[in-house]
């Protein structure tokens, strides 16, 4: 997933809120975020990395 930012002069916050443009990549970051809320990293063995399981659509430790 590749998120592009808002460029610098875009400021996040207005006088009406959150800014539309940074409002829409903050809730892309969450999303991408949420993929990992099933991923407990204090179990996770020494020497494995995160795989994508297309099926379940997580991550899950898995052999480098």
């Amino acid at each position: 997933m590749r998120i592009v930012l808002p460029t610098q002069p875009v400021n996040v916050d207005t006088p009406h809120g959150v800014d539309p443009l940074w409002y829409e990549k903050f809730q892309q970051l969450t999303a991408f975020a949420n993929l990992f809320s099933e991923v407990n990293f204090a179990t996770m063995p020494n020497g494995q990395v995160l795989i994508w399981n297309a099926t379940t659509k997580k991550f899950a430790a898995g052999p480098n």
